[in-house]
């Protein structure tokens, strides 16, 4: 059921919802300033429950009208007594209207107090010049975390102009490979066997792993595996092959929600790699999301300007991702706001130790 209002002020309340439907609240995010992020999803809130994140979900509203989302995931983080309230690439609000930001995260400290938690953890898709917003979450009392949890750099191509107007903005080459893969004969395709597809995507990836220095997969195969089906049967995740004569040369996985999309895995077999094929995968895929009414690509992560050089193991991706035509985009990045100071600043200085725990224990990162 819907909980009472956690927070009022004269314009706006903040209520924590735990009755809407899936299509209630992705429909609110959605509707949300900026349009969301797949990993605030009801689908994606429900599967990392399986891992032990309970998402709470918090609307921000004005004159009965959601004007804002935020999906949480709280995470018991005994032996630190409480828990860690984690918005993974949110919470998606007005940020221009400070009443409105201030409402909020009043409400979700209060909701945060009675769960017991001692910390949140935000991900703001707020772009890193929007100094006036940095301040204020300084004065609410946030202060950048220890670690970045996904990446806060990012090529995002806006797929909005003509077909032709997209190509003229590649790089030379890129635009060469995608002519190229075409000419031989490479096609796209999205199999309707996801299991048998995404098998061999998976040994794509683990070859691609063994190939490349540097290179690691750090989750464990069931997680991806269910990561991927549970999305896909979601209607919010789709893997596509590149294919010659019947031969699946290379697949990329995207996630998709309203008017936007996410590149979050990609690998080949080492097959005709002369031909091309991932690069014209990745403008089929963008063709098709055109269809389909989504209008922005965000490639998802690139290394900071300070590591783009050839001893990055990233390098090869940044030059991929950036021949394509996009803009690099910086976030504002991961903040904490302490709210019980003694047990946020005990989480602090274990978070270092209980992540590479967690991820002995489990072969999996924590969040």
């Amino acid at each position: 059921m819907s909980r009472r209002p956690a927070s009022t002020t004269a314009t706006y309340t903040v209520r924590e919802v735990s009755d809407v439907a899936p299509s209630g609240w992705d429909g609110w995010l959605r509707n949300s300033p900026g349009g969301g992020h797949v990993l605030q999803s009801y689908a994606w809130g429900e599967f990392k429950r399986r891992f032990g994140w309970r998402p709470l979900r918090l609307v921000l509203e004005r004159n009965g009208e959601v004007a804002g989302a935020g999906q949480f995931l709280a995470y018991n983080t005994m032996p630190v007594p409480g828990f860690l309230m984690y918005c993974s690439k949110g919470p998606w609000l007005p940020w221009k209207d400070e009443e409105a930001v201030r409402a909020f995260f009043s409400g979700v400290a209060d909701v945060a107090g009675r769960a017991g938690a001692h910390t949140l953890k935000i991900e703001p898709e707020v772009q890193g010049r929007s100094v006036d917003v940095k301040a204020l979450l300084e004065e609410i009392g946030f202060h950048e975390a220890r670690y970045a949890l996904n990446f806060d750099t990012t090529v995002t191509v806006d797929l909005s102009p003509p077909e032709e107007e997209l190509l003229a903005k590649m790089r030379k080459s890129t635009r060469y490979g995608v002519r190229k893969a075409a000419r031989e004969g490479v096609e796209v395709v999205e199999p309707e066997d996801f299991e048998g597809a995404w098998e061999m995507f998976y040994g794509w990836m683990e070859d691609t792993a063994e190939r490349k220095s540097g290179f690691t997969i750090r989750r464990p195969r069931g997680y991806l595996h269910d990561m991927m089906r549970t999305m896909h049967d979601a209607g919010q995740g789709h893997l596509f092959l590149a294919v010659h004569e019947r031969t699946p040369l290379a697949g990329v996985f995207v996630f998709t929600f309203g008017e936007k999309y996410w590149f979050m895995h990609g690998a080949s077999s080492t097959e005709k790699r002369s031909y091309n094929p991932n690069h014209l995968l990745q403008w089929e895929v963008m063709r098709w999301a055109r269809q389909r009414g989504i209008r922005y690509y965000d490639m998802v992560g690139i290394p900071k300007p300070e590591d783009r050089n050839e001893d990055d193991p990233y390098y090869g991706v940044y030059r991929f991702k950036i021949g394509f035509g996009g803009e690099v985009t910086d976030f504002l990045g991961c903040l904490d706001l302490p709210i019980k100071k003694s047990r946020a600043e005990a989480w602090y200085r274990l978070e270092p130790a209980y992540y590479r725990l967690y991820y002995k224990l489990k072969g999996n990162v924590f969040y």
